[in-house]
């Protein structure tokens, strides 16, 4: 059973001013839930980082705010695009005798031959797998591992991910999660072949660089000396 616990506070400022909550260290977040109206919380980024490295999505977290206790899952935060710091997250109230509807996140472990000589990929078809179950035995990831497959063409659906009484698969049990495919060979690009330049008499090219003065003067010349 989780024991990962957090301390917020009741958050009063939204809008433009959330900003300088955020220059402050703080970030915030809202709680939602079937039984409850969502209300506005805050709490500092380093205690949530924390609690986020051990909890992810998909354990659970005792929020709590002035001495009473939320327990939720939380929600993917998000992030900014470019300085890729916290902006907000959500957290979700669960009733932790009722069942719930959760993804939880497939990870690749092993090597394969084919692989690694670059004779095929792996293709992860997604990330998570849909289920159902009381929010205190939620897996935390399914691992698969690769290095037991048989090789081009080999495919690792729902069905074959580790199976309990704890939990139900939602999605369907054919569903493909992992493929091998054989690689895809990149097409040579022909390389133009560049057309030898015409090479231009020196006289030629010393009488095109004079400026326009002096080739007049020069033939005027050459006229005097006919």
């Amino acid at each position: 059973m989780s024991n990962i616990r957090l301390v917020a506070q009741k958050r009063t400022v939204s809008g433009k001013k959330v900003k300088k909550l955020r220059r402050e260290g703080i970030l915030p977040a809202n709680i939602f839930g079937k039984d409850i109206k969502s209300f506005a919380i805050q709490f500092e980024v380093p205690l949530f980082k924390k609690a986020f490295k051990k909890a992810h999505t998909t354990q659970v977290v005792y929020v709590d705010i002035d001495k009473k206790e939320f327990p939720v899952l939380i929600q993917t935060p998000q992030y900014h695009p470019i300085t890729g710091a916290l902006l907000h997250v959500d957290m979700r109230k669960v009733d932790l005798k009722q069942k719930v509807e959760t993804e939880v996140p497939i990870q690749i472990t092993g090597e394969l031959s084919v692989v690694k000589s670059g004779e095929a990929d792996v293709v992860r078809v997604t990330d998570t797998v849909l289920m159902e179950c009381l929010p205190t035995d939620i897996p935390e990831e399914f691992t698969v591992d690769i290095s037991k497959l048989s090789g081009i063409g080999a495919e690792v659906k729902v069905e074959d991910l580790p199976k309990s009484d704890k939990y139900t698969f939602l999605d369907p049990m054919d569903k493909v999660l992992i493929q091998i495919a054989e690689a895809k060979k990149e097409e040579e690009v022909p390389i133009p072949v560049e057309e030898p330049v015409a090479e231009v008499q020196e006289d030629q090219k010393e009488d095109k660089d004079l400026p326009k003065d002096e080739k007049e003067k020069e033939f005027k010349e050459e006229q005097l000396k006919k």
